[in-house]
């Protein structure tokens, strides 16, 4: 009789005892886990369209003790699930700005082989249980993830899971599958490549490297190298010899139609840089997609601040196909009446697995708001797509312009905001009439490489900041979309100038301007006429 996990070398063996103690796919039966078989594709089960499973976490002292004081490194644990225990699991806890403490509500990663060679769960050596701490209605890697996949690029399967740790119940989770040589294997022709992953840095640093030959990332190097020649066509050239370059196009757009501005294009963050050996290029593969369609106005022109966006659109060819690709996407995969169905779906399989009616109520909610923040981004690509493309801005010999194109903007309360006369003066007018109010004008203009100052005359009356909202700037200012703000006015004040200096990388970039009021009470005004852009000397 089988008694305990067995090895890849055992595995033809012991098949017959195997598949009897370990749950294998028989009539009636669900596969809870499996020893590797290169007939079996890992995970099939876990991320099928079927209620989300609950994991039993339970992790004794010492391990306990080493998890509180060293919380990414993995100890020991047992899991749980469908009546089955794996025992010496490793677990960690992990997260960035999503990461909270064990006393609270963790998110961990799961490695089933850890510590018991070729142990595995429905064929996958590990997962990640994340909390959702980012993403209150727990949809947004998936539906992101499904539209890289769409669009056909690498992405991370996702599903759901309710956890338990240590008996504590700790509610329903995003499961999503690790980037490992499991993963590899379903997307790439090779998995023996090298696997690179930074956080908030570029491809020009040294980066994390998970598997390969060797660890000097002399492959890396050398893309870097192609994506920094000068001469756009010979850097076009070269880089189709190292880089998917036009999978790299499809998945520049998908990160801006997923609003995903913690990512590489934004960011220079959440994304694995892959070195397939059988084609000797790389490939980039985003994931911690947990913002995804938050913010409905992104721009799909992406600023140039990343080496490979900058190497790519720099380029004639480059931006023709990106151009042609944000429709031919927005087209054929930003399709709403289908993902909004898929959310439908989705939730109405939540609900049926909740627990208790408020815990129904939630996953409602996170339905509704997520189906509105998809059918909100869907409507602002078809506005950009339509408008005009964006020609940099002309300034005149003293290297000033005037500002123009201003649009209202209401992201909470009822506030008002209209275009009047304030003592003679056309104004860009701001009211917080009732309650909590951010609202702002915003114009977009694409700039070149330089230094700038964003400068403005404004005036205020009875201005009641936001409170206990220090951290969101006084009430009435100017700033970037993405900057903190500088400046500030609030109470009753004249007419001030106020002023806001950025930086414009190399080879340019779209910049939002944004005029703002953050108030309970109060108008605000901004001279049209004062509204300027002076680009200062370098």
């Amino acid at each position: 009789m089988c008694t305990r996990w067995l090895s890849g070398a055992v595995f033809a063996g012991v098949m017959t005892c195997a598949l009897a103690v370990l749950g294998a796919e028989t009539p009636g039966t669900r596969p809870e886990s499996h020893l590797k078989s290169a007939r079996f594709e890992p995970g099939r089960a876990l991320f099928a369209e079927a209620p989300p499973r609950t994991f039993r976490i339970e992790v004794a002292e010492p391990g306990l003790g080493q998890l509180q004081k060293d919380n990414r490194n993995y100890v020991r644990a047992a899991v749980t699930e469908g009546g089955r225990t794996l025992h010496d699991v490793g677990v960690h806890l992990k997260g960035m700005g999503s990461f909270r403490p064990l006393n609270e509500k963790p998110s961990f990663s799961v490695k089933f082989d850890r510590y018991v060679p070729d142990q595995l769960y429905d064929g996958m050596s590990k997962f990640m249980l994340n909390n959702g701490s980012q993403d209150g209605t727990y949809l947004a890697e998936l539906m992101a993830t499904e539209m890289f996949r769409e669009a056909g690029m690498p992405a991370a399967r996702v599903s759901h899971a309710f956890v338990e740790f240590n008996g504590r119940d700790l509610g329903l989770y995003v499961l999503i599958e690790a980037m490992n040589k499991e993963f590899l294997r379903r997307h790439f022709k090779s998995a023996r490549g090298n696997l690179y992953e930074a956080y908030l840095a570029d491809i020009d640093s040294n980066m994390d490297q998970d598997g390969g030959e060797t660890s000097s990332q002399e492959d890396r190097k050398q893309l870097v190298e192609a994506a920094r020649l000068k001469d756009p066509l010979e850097r076009w050239r070269r880089l189709q010899d190292v880089f998917e370059v036009d999978r790299y196009l499809s998945h520049l757009t998908i990160e801006l139609f997923t609003s995903h501005v913690d990512g590489y294009a934004y960011n220079r963050n959440n994304y694995r840089l892959y070195h397939d050996p059988a084609t000797d290029k790389f490939t980039m593969i985003a994931h911690g997609i947990d913002w995804a369609f938050a913010n409905g106005g992104v721009s799909l022109q992406p600023p140039r601040n990343s080496i490979l966006t900058k190497a790519v659109l720099q380029t004639p060819e480059g931006a023709r196909r990106f151009k042609e690709r944000r429709a031919q996407l927005f087209t054929n995969v930003f399709q709403v009446e289908r993902m909004t169905s898929r959310i439908d779906t989705v939730v109405a399989r939540l609900k049926a697995a909740a627990r208790n009616a408020g815990e129904a109520a939630e996953f409602e909610r996170g339905g509704v708001e997520m189906r509105n923040r998809i059918v909100s981004r869907a409507k602002n690509i078809a506005m950009q797509l339509a408008a005009p493309e964006p020609q940099p801005l002309v300034f005149d010999s003293r290297g000033s312009a005037r500002l123009a194109g201003w649009q209202f903007r209401k992201d909470r309360g009822e506030p008002a905001g209209d275009e009047v006369a304030m003592e003679g003066v056309p104004s860009l007018h701001l009211r917080a009439a009732s309650g909590e109010s951010i609202a702002s004008w915003r114009a977009k203009v694409l700039l070149e490489e330089g230094r700038y100052r964003f400068q403005a005359l404004a005036r205020t009356v009875q201005v009641e900041p936001l409170t206990n909202k220090v951290e969101l700037g006084n009430a009435v200012g100017i700033r970037i979309s993405g900057d903190h703000r500088t400046n500030g006015l609030s109470g009753d004040i004249s007419w001030t100038t106020l002023e806001h200096e950025f930086v414009v990388t190399p080879g340019g970039e779209e910049k939002e301007l944004v005029c703002e009021l953050r108030a309970s009470k109060g108008d605000a005004w901004f001279d049209k006429r004062a509204l300027l852009l002076l680009r200062l000397p370098r």
